[in-house]
């Protein structure tokens, strides 16, 4: 047993993992979540639980969801990557990209480099951070779209 258990039991994990319920807790799902939670530094588990969480529901479901709204008012998707997505795959495609979007942002945070013995948990809390800030530019953005198109 590892020296953070309290942290990992009365955590923010475990808080998450009793809202969802044992559905998540017992499976492989929750098994890579609970290997990915007790990989953090114990110092910066809360704040990067809840940086991704920011990053996930503003940058992924936010702007997302959001896009197919101002889409379907007749708006237009600016960026010319989701747009190349979009004509090809549909409304499935921006899904597509904003989860490769995703996929590449936890691999440059899980892959981030440490200086010397630091931990590098403080230094890559700049990926998640980034991609929640952007997400929440990119949430005012299509609401100010929204109320022009409506």
């Amino acid at each position: 047993m590892s020296t953070d258990a309290a942290a990992d039991d009365g955590g923010i994990y475990g808080r998450v993992v009793e809202a969802l319920g044992g559905r998540v807790g017992g499976g492989p799902v929750g098994a890579r979540l609970r290997a990915w939670y007790r990989s953090v530094d114990p110092r910066y588990r809360p704040v990067t639980a809840g940086t991704w969480a920011l990053a996930l529901v503003v940058y992924a479901v936010g702007d997302t969801g959001l896009t197919t709204v101002v889409l379907a008012l007749g708006g237009f998707e600016a960026n010319p990557i989701a747009r190349a997505f979009l004509a090809t795959l549909g409304y499935p495609g921006l899904v597509v990209q904003k989860g490769l979007a995703v996929a590449l942002l936890v691999g440059i945070w899980r892959y981030y480099p440490t200086v010397g013995d630091a931990s590098r948990d403080p230094w890559r809390l700049v990926v998640p951070t980034i991609a929640a800030a952007r997400g929440l530019q990119l949430v005012a953005i299509h609401v100010s779209n929204v109320l022009v198109l409506v």
